[in-house]
């Protein structure tokens, strides 16, 4: 007996229908990814650099206006 779950419409499309029936009953849905609120202080994005090596990376950060809203992955 196959017992596999197949999806049957598209994360795009799923989302969609989600959103949908939570306005039909007057419901609101949680965002998927985290915000910060207005009034605080902004959530730091992790990133990388590729083909740099760790001190170049540290180096191109610091060199960033805006830098100190980011991280380095690792």
């Amino acid at each position: 007996m196959d017992h596999r779950a197949y999806r049957l419409t598209s994360p795009v499309a799923s989302r969609r229908a989600k959103s949908w029936l939570a306005a039909a009953h007057d419901a609101r849905l949680r965002p998927t990814n985290p915000i910060a609120p207005i009034d605080a202080p902004e959530l730091p994005m992790v990133v990388s650099f590729e083909g740099l090596t760790a001190v170049e990376q540290q180096a191109a950060l610091a060199a960033f206006p805006g830098g100190k809203r980011f991280m380095l992955q690792g």
